[in-house]
């Protein structure tokens, strides 16, 4: 009798082991059904946001989503790298005026770092919803454009000043603060959204010029060649497959490192002369003047105008 107790206890414990693992097996089909419903709907939306950017005659293919999906999934996935590549968001505040290189490269004076926040709308009426009324920061998205001009200045080398010397003058403009959000990942993903839409925007932009930019040779050579037209959808999807499949050629994040002195002038990156050191990234979609943008963090207590109060 005493030995079979140990023989039954093992028993139990290999079943127990083996209904262990079934359930992992079963978890893990789960997981993997999911992701894959999650990642066909991805890429179901992403395809639409083509069309529906495009041209919707797009739809009248019966095979439309299957054509587009795998250039959707790899302009997705590059703007995924891309983003990925970036630095955490920075904190704007007071503080980070003082201590940070690129908020004081960015921002002329903490005046009007604070009024660019202050007076945002979407900032406002995040703090005033009532789910963030307990939030003490926001993430956004900075867009910004960066403008360089040569000019003739005074420079010191060593104790001698030089007059008319040629040098860069860097000024930074057209502040804009886009999607607050509650997290980082979430302006990230607010990034991704509107890099993929502007890339969009500008292939439409791009078929349009074409068009227009028909000869009346052409336009009688596609009305009697159907396979040569343009304004064909059949022949208007081949030229997005063929564009959405090289995303490195519509759109790139250049990494800038440029060193700036206090009084805006562009430097050596090896200069000793009191500056700015800073990274940027700037945006570059075909067709586009290249914008700076910045995952930024802002507390809300530093907000100059107080959120309206929501119950009064």
């Amino acid at each position: 009798m005493n030995k079979r107790i140990p023989e039954a206890s093992a028993l139990r414990e290999f079943f127990q082991e083996q209904w262990e693992h079934l359930q992992q097996l079963l978890e893990a089909r789960q997981l993997n059904k999911l992701q894959q419903q999650s990642e066909t709907e991805r890429l179901s939306s992403a395809v639409e946001t083509i069309v529906a950017g495009t041209d919707i005659r797009l739809r009248a293919i019966g095979n439309y989503q299957k054509r587009l999906r795998m250039s959707a999934r790899e302009l997705l996935d590059y703007i995924e790298d891309l983003i990925a590549d970036m630095p955490p968001a920075v904190e704007v505040s007071q503080t980070a005026y003082s201590n940070n290189s690129l908020v004081n490269t960015l921002f002329v004076s903490t005046e009007a770092m604070h009024r660019l926040f202050s007076q945002s709308s979407p900032v406002q009426n995040f703090f005033n919803n009532l789910k963030n009324r307990q939030r003490r920061e926001v993430f956004a998205l900075l867009f910004l454009n960066r403008t360089a001009k040569n000019i003739f200045a005074a420079e010191l080398r060593g104790e001698v000043i030089l007059r008319e010397v040629p040098q860069t003058s860097v000024s930074f403009s057209g502040h804009q603060l886009i999607a607050p959000q509650a997290t980082e990942e979430a302006a990230r993903g607010a990034l991704k959204k509107i890099l993929f839409e502007s890339v969009i925007q500008q292939l439409k932009l791009q078929i349009i010029q074409l068009r227009h930019s028909q000869t009346d040779e052409e336009k009688v050579a596609g009305a009697q060649n159907p396979q040569c037209n343009i304004n064909n959808p059949e022949v208007y999807i081949e030229m997005l497959v063929e564009q959405l499949s090289l995303p490195q050629k519509l759109i790139n994040l250049q990494d800038n490192l440029l060193r700036v002195s206090k009084m805006g002038i562009k430097l050596p990156l090896d200069s000793t002369v009191p500056s700015n050191k800073v990274r940027l990234y700037e945006v570059e979609i075909e067709g586009e003047q290249s914008r700076i943008v910045t995952l930024v963090r802002y507390p809300g207590d530093e907000l100059q105008t107080p959120p309206s109060d929501l119950f009064f």
